[in-house]
């Protein structure tokens, strides 16, 4: 026991109370947000995984009084999960007359007629790529 400056004695002897863990205040006010978070990680890391980029995954809790008793507070949470996304490739397009898109440029002649491009698919060794015999030579 101790006597502070005003003459009161106070007893020291009992151990200021620990601060709540974060687990057992968000077991008591808030029960599912740990099986939300773990949901959320999972698909944040499965992402992760397939893209090979970065994301991130913030559990935000607000708190502000109710009431005017000062003994009571509400208390909200917000989960904000970002997954990155895959890269899709991209392509060129050509812009022709009434903005119509083409493979092929629409302002230059092509090089070679279509009956004039012969296939020799079946007479080229994919292993070396060697043309074996020409169709039609």
């Amino acid at each position: 026991m101790t006597t502070n400056r005003k003459g009161v004695h106070m007893d020291t002897t009992k151990e200021n109370p620990r601060p709540q863990g974060l687990s057992e205040i968000l077991a008591t006010v808030r029960p599912n947000a740990d099986a939300e978070l773990g949901q959320e990680l999972s698909a944040l890391v499965e992402a992760v995984n397939t893209t090979g980029k970065a994301g991130t995954l913030t559990y935000t809790l607000s708190v502000k009084p109710a009431g005017s008793s000062g003994h009571t507070v509400e208390i909200a949470d917000k989960i904000t999960a970002k997954r990155p996304e895959k890269s899709r490739a991209t392509s060129i397009a050509f812009v022709g007359e009434g903005n119509t898109l083409h493979r092929n440029d629409p302002t230059t002649a092509p090089l070679f007629q279509d009956e004039d491009i012969r296939d020799a698919g079946a007479h080229v060794d994919f292993r070396t790529g060697e043309i074996k015999e020409a169709p039609g030579a």
